[in-house]
């Protein structure tokens, strides 16, 4: 089960073993990450996921804006390239 967690590898192949094909509701797939994380600082603003270089913490959404410079959740600003960490996006909207 490439892509998925362990849980929903096991869950999938549970259901699979009980006779299911497609175990998620109305014949839907699960949506999995097409994010990876990078030291690659955003170019752009948007939505981004971001952590810490030493993982010292959970992984946090923050708002890059035009200027560059996003807030910590303590409310600082800091400047895109100040950061040391990674990062994965801009997060995309959702399908309706």
């Amino acid at each position: 089960m490439i892509g998925c967690t362990p849980a929903i590898a096991y869950f999938i192949r549970t259901q699979q073993r009980e006779g299911m094909t497609n175990p998620w509701p109305h014949n839907k797939e699960p949506v999995m990450s097409t994010y990876r994380w990078s030291t690659d600082k955003p170019t752009q603003p948007g939505w981004y996921w971001f952590r810490g270089k030493a993982h010292e913490a959970d992984a946090f959404i923050v708002l890059v804006d035009e200027a560059g410079q996003f807030q910590w959740p303590d409310g600082g600003f800091q400047e895109v390239s100040l950061a040391h960490g990674e990062w994965a996006g801009p997060l995309q909207e959702p399908d309706e």
